[in-house]
């Protein structure tokens, strides 16, 4: 093979005097020298290929959905009020400028001058919580017009409203922030029965922060009376019972069941409400 490639060499080259000695050295490095493995590269450029296949994969995985959805862990739900607590404790801070309450409330409304009747009828409190301090507190409250018939002759409803007048949730009027909820520092009785009643306000109001509402939660808890069941809130005995969305640790509802009449079916509920929650940047004027 040497042979031939001299001859090439020669043909394609003129080879100039003093040349040679040079020509011969380039001929011995080139036959003495062992062609390189290009495996063992091919094994590295394919394991970096692997590499970058598996990091854009889990950037796939981890990135959410939505451009703006933020990157969050899932927090598991809970399964008491103290974990409940915990949740309201390590809930995102607000980046919007006010806090939207809206209660949807069913209040019975009874007639006790003969024929014995009750009514239940429906009211909704709105309530834009600014997030700023010195800002308006905005409530709304109305009448929705919306009844059911619990029992005995339905009277004309413009009778109804004007012998109800809607439920107090909570104790404290706030004209601007920041607000606080009187109730919130309150003890509570000793008879586990009697707490969630005297809870109510604080539970319910707009005013009670995250911190304050999970503080309660917590000495709520102490009460081996007290149960949970997947929300639930309630003490044997008590005509109280609270909803909380294990997911989030906020409240969502409240029952109060009526007291104890022989005019009124059984398990009539005197207050039943609805809560729900949402930030946002707009509210009525």
């Amino acid at each position: 093979m040497r042979d031939v490639l001299d001859d090439d060499l020669a043909e394609l080259y003129a080879v100039r005097g003093g040349d040679d000695a040079r020509l011969a050295r380039l001929r011995e490095q080139l036959f003495a020298e062992k062609p390189q493995r290009r495996s063992r590269r091919w094994v590295g450029i394919a394991a970096a290929a692997v590499a970058v296949v598996m990091i854009t994969g889990l950037v796939v995985l981890l990135r959410p959905v939505s451009r703006d959805a933020p990157a969050t862990m899932p927090v598991k739900p809970a399964a008491s009020l103290a974990e409940a607590a915990t949740l309201l404790e390590v809930a995102e801070q607000p980046t919007r400028r006010y806090r939207h309450v809206k209660y949807q409330l069913w209040q019975l409304v009874t007639h006790a001058e003969g024929p014995f009747d009750a009514t239940s009828v429906k009211y909704e409190y709105d309530v834009w919580l600014p997030t700023a301090p010195g800002e308006m507190v905005v409530i709304y409250r109305r009448f929705t017009g919306e009844h059911r018939a619990v029992t005995g002759p339905q009277r004309p409803i413009e009778d109804i409203e004007e012998r109800s007048s809607g439920t107090i949730l909570w104790n404290s009027f706030c004209a601007a922030t920041p607000c606080q909820e009187e109730t919130i520092s309150k003890p509570l009785p000793v008879d586990d029965r009697d707490k969630l009643e005297a809870a109510a306000q604080a539970m319910l109001s707009p005013f009670t922060t995250t911190e304050e509402k999970a503080g309660l939660y917590r000495r709520l808890a102490e009460g081996p009376a007290i149960r949970w069941d997947n929300g639930k809130v309630f003490a044997e005995g008590s005509r109280w019972v609270f909803r909380v969305d294990p997911a989030t640790g906020e409240v969502t509802g409240m029952d109060v069941v009526a007291p104890v009449d022989t005019r009124l079916p059984d398990g009539t509920l005197a207050l039943s409400v609805t809560v729900t929650y949402e930030w946002t940047d707009q509210r009525p004027s």
